[in-house]
């Protein structure tokens, strides 16, 4: 497999001249997005400007046009597997988690990478409040799928990435206030993870 570099980047929220200067500034096989584009416009930008292969699902405050224009350029995972650059990927929307759950574990596979807009349940999902605001029902895709690589957003206020066991689990933080990750599969495992964030004002 060699070795393969994803941008991964969350919760763009219309900030499109932010995703296009990611888009430009970085070098990487696959852009992974997980969700909350929230504005068509961003999505154009993700698909004019990128320069790898994209892999996307929706976020919770995404809106079915997105959904479909994701569908229509045949980058969408939510509730469906797919294949990029060699990886085995699959995607639970923000959309409609639940039914990106369901329609994953009418029929499980063994996956490299898991994208989701929400975390699982304890994992980088801590909210200022205090509380955790990931979802209990993700576990059992984690479990079924058993993917290397975890890719998710939804929680501002958490980003990270942690390691448990073989597996690693990343959160941006938004690209709205500037944050997206990069994470390098080397030999088909997760080689490295770092966390950039865009300089200057936000």
């Amino acid at each position: 497999m060699g070795e393969i570099v994803l941008l991964h980047v969350s919760d763009i929220h219309c900030a499109s001249g932010r995703l296009q200067e990611v888009l430009g500034r970085q070098s990487y096989d696959i852009v992974a997005v997980t969700g909350d584009f929230e504005c068509i416009e961003a999505v154009e930008v993700l698909l004019s400007r990128a320069n790898g292969e994209i892999a996307a699902v929706t976020g919770n405050a995404d809106h079915a046009a997105i959904y479909r224009r994701l569908r229509e350029a045949g980058v969408a995972l939510d509730g469906s597997y797919g294949s990029v650059a060699g990886l085995r990927l699959a995607g639970v929307g923000g959309l409609d988690p639940g039914t990106s759950i369901r329609r994953l574990l009418s029929e499980p596979r063994r996956v490299d990478v898991l994208l989701s807009h929400h975390p699982p349940l304890g994992v980088l999902d801590r909210t200022f409040l205090g509380y955790s605001g990931g979802l209990e029902a993700l576990w059992g895709v984690i479990e079924s799928l058993d993917p290397m690589l975890h890719l998710f957003g939804h929680i501002h206020e958490s980003p990270g990435w942690e390691s448990r066991g073989a597996r690693v689990y990343v959160n941006p933080g938004p690209l709205a206030t500037g944050r997206y990750a990069l994470v390098v599969l080397r030999d088909g495992v997760v080689a490295s993870v770092s966390l950039e964030r865009i300089a200057g004002d936000i």
